[in-house]
């Protein structure tokens, strides 16, 4: 592919697209978030720390890194915001990387000078020529800093962070490095390149010297690890010890929680899971409702129930609550805020109960005959369940997704209002992390809500 088509070939991406690629904002364990911008905390971790010390959103973070910026003449939000590619089970230093998910090489102007838009293209030209010329294999996308440099991703599916992968990491590093020699306004800055614990200038975020966007361009390959090792030619081989001399983490990796059936414990592994078990509550609960219909005074009963076994089927507390207000709207009907206000406490309390007390809730608060949990059934879930959950899915997710995005929307736009930011359109797309077309959709929305549009702050830009 010749130098023009690879510049050519990538396209605009939406900050969240970018971001998603490299799996931000589904963190397993913890990324970490730094701005000169917040005074009293520059650096603070997004996910989960394995010490259970405090996180930040990074919606949050995002407000908090406000700075008037000259070159705008205006205050914003999400000024000189960066972000780890890679994740760590607690602190970041490369021994406590838990997950790998790029390489990347920060292409830097000389003299860290500020470039205009004419030589960034220069540099693009120039970077882009020398990796065809070399036969690397293609970023898979690159984001233009706002000075004039570039910082090139090759991204593939998150990895553990052993001590072979990491010193493969570098090697690969090395390759791609190596291979650019530089030009009269750039060259490869090592320091930041073969950091694995760096971070990096966030994309869709404001440059405070410049004003500029951080704005990025996917359209290459999205690689494995192994794979872009062996494009590359880097020897990729686990030593025989590494299982027991390569692990990274300094605290002990949690153990997934996997319980057999309540009240059964001879059962052998392989049978039913609790979240199978639960599943089977949920899809009996679910038809007996459906067929009956739910009594307005057991609605809160059925709830609970439902959502408590929704948590135990469902990866995330946030994809459970979502389920449970889909299905209130179509079946159970009770206010939604007293649905949130009766569900405040098992959002927070993850209930486990045995069988004798899931049969004795089901049939004195519902009615519900309560022989199936004492039957030997080994299949997990029947084929009409399996088609019934799939069914459910799908005729929910695109009333969900709507439902999400608007909420996130507005929050953000009420955020900026209380911040004292100007919410134009590009302001609420920034901070909720979606593109400006998005943000168009649900203008009229978001303008019409009352305590949004009486605010002088909410304007479209010109």
């Amino acid at each position: 592919m010749s130098a023009a088509l690879s510049c050519e070939y990538h396209r605009t991406a939406y900050p969240a697209d970018f971001s998603r690629l490299l799996g931000i904002g589904e963190e397993s364990y913890c990324r970490y978030l730094w701005s000169p911008r917040i005074k009293e905390k520059a650096w603070q971790a997004t996910g989960t720390r394995q010490s259970g010390k405090s996180v930040v959103s990074i919606k949050d973070f995002k407000l908090k890194a406000e700075a008037y910026v000259p070159a705008l003449d205006s205050k914003r939000c999400s000024v000189d915001l960066f972000i780890s590619p890679n994740q760590f089970f607690d602190w970041r230093n490369t021994k406590q990387l838990a997950s790998l998910h790029a390489n990347w090489l920060e292409i830097d102007t000389k003299g860290h000078a500020v470039l205009s838009e004419a030589e960034e293209q220069t540099i693009i030209a120039e970077v882009f020529a020398q990796i065809a010329q070399a036969g690397l294999p293609e970023p898979t996308g690159y984001i233009l800093s706002g000075t004039g440099g570039i910082h090139l991703y090759w991204i593939y599916a998150g990895v553990e962070a052993y001590k072979w992968r990491v010193d493969i990491w570098r090697n690969i590093t090395t390759k791609l490095g190596k291979a650019l020699t530089g030009g009269d306004l750039w060259h490869v800055d090592w320091g930041a390149s073969r950091d694995p614990a760096r971070v990096m200038r966030m994309i869709g975020t404001y440059h405070g010297k410049t004003g500029r966007l951080t704005q990025g361009y996917v359209g290459g390959p999205f690689y494995s690890f192994a794979n872009l090792a062996q494009l590359l030619n880097v020897p990729y081989k686990q030593p025989v010890q590494a299982a027991a001399s390569s692990t990274v983490a300094v605290l002990p990796k949690k153990k997934p929680l996997v319980v057999v059936n309540p009240g059964d414990q001879n059962k052998v592994s392989g049978r039913h899971t609790i979240g199978q078990w639960w599943a089977k509550i949920y899809f009996h609960t679910l038809n007996h409702l459906r067929k009956t219909g739910v009594p307005e005074g057991k609605r809160d009963s059925a709830a609970f129930i439902l959502y408590v076994a929704l948590r135990h089927m469902k990866p995330s507390e946030e994809d459970a609550f979502k389920a449970i207000l889909t299905l209130n709207d179509e079946l159970i009907k009770l206010p939604q805020d007293q649905l949130i206000k009766y569900l405040s406490t098992a959002r927070k309390t993850h209930y486990k109960y045995r069988k004798d007390s899931v049969a004795d809730y089901l049939e004195r608060l519902l009615g519900i005959d309560s022989r199936f949990l004492f039957e030997n059934d080994k299949a997990p879930l029947t084929p009409e369940e399996v088609k019934q959950s799939q069914s459910v899915a799908a005729q929910t997710t695109a009333q969900t997704r709507r439902t999400q995005t608007l909420s996130q929307l507005m929050q953000a736009a009420k955020q900026l209002v209380e911040a004292g930011l100007n919410a134009t359109q590009t302001a609420v797309a920034g901070l909720a992390g979606k593109s400006v077309r998005t943000v168009k959709r649900y203008w009229s929305e978001i303008t019409q809500e009352k305590g949004v549009i009486r605010s002088a702050s909410i304007y479209s830009p010109p």
